[in-house]
């Protein structure tokens, strides 16, 4: 079954959109462009058995395949439209595969007709994506460092606790050694004062 949707623009047109197609099926995304208009998009897939299409149909309803892929997981795409027409984004998932998951980043307009702003779009994608990247990093840092003073707050502890065990085992082993020692000195006068006294 093909499952359509039909996108009206009004000057930039962006969009965002998650959804998934079972094994066997398409789903298309359809947009009515104008001419000189750049249209830009970027899409994540969860399967490499599918294949993407960009095909524009023109005035005279002549269909021509602009752009086709296959078995990448991640996907940029873009094309400045000669003249006015209708496009068409359409994935089609292969029948071995499991249900498939899309992310696309849709986008087109008259702000970015200019090819030149493409490889500043570019340029920007990859910032954020290196930002993203940077914050993961620091939140793992961060989360390394909590950690390691979670352990050594921990290390501190048991040190503590092990040191108060051996301040209260000395303490007693002390009291026993003066215990018998007192015992023996009171014993060994005991006995010098029997011998006296025999």
């Amino acid at each position: 079954m093909l499952l359509q949707f039909l996108l009206l623009l009004i000057e930039v047109q962006s969009i965002s959109l998650k959804f998934k197609i079972p094994p066997g099926h398409q789903q298309c995304i359809k947009d009515n462009v104008s001419q000189n208009t750049l249209i830009y998009g970027q899409y994540e897939s969860s399967t490499l058995l599918y294949t993407f299409t960009l095909n524009v149909v023109n005035q005279q309803e002549i269909e021509n395949t602009i752009i086709e892929y296959s078995s990448q997981v991640v996907t940029q795409f873009h094309h400045v439209m000669q003249e006015s027409g209708e496009i068409s984004l359409c994935f089609e998932v292969d029948d071995y595969s499991e249900i498939a998951t899309f992310n696309l980043f849709y986008e087109s307009g008259a702000e970015i007709y200019d090819q030149d702003q493409l490889p500043k779009k570019q340029h920007v994608l990859n910032i954020n994506e290196t930002l993203e990247q940077m914050e993961q990093l620091q939140q793992e840092i961060s989360r390394e460092q909590l950690l390691i003073v979670d352990r050594e707050h921990i290390r501190k502890l048991s040190f503590v606790d092990f040191q108060s065990h051996i301040v209260k085992f000395t303490c007693i082993t002390l009291s026993i050694l003066l215990i018998v020692a007192a015992s023996q000195a009171l014993y060994i006068r005991r006995y010098a004062i029997y011998k006296k006294l025999s």
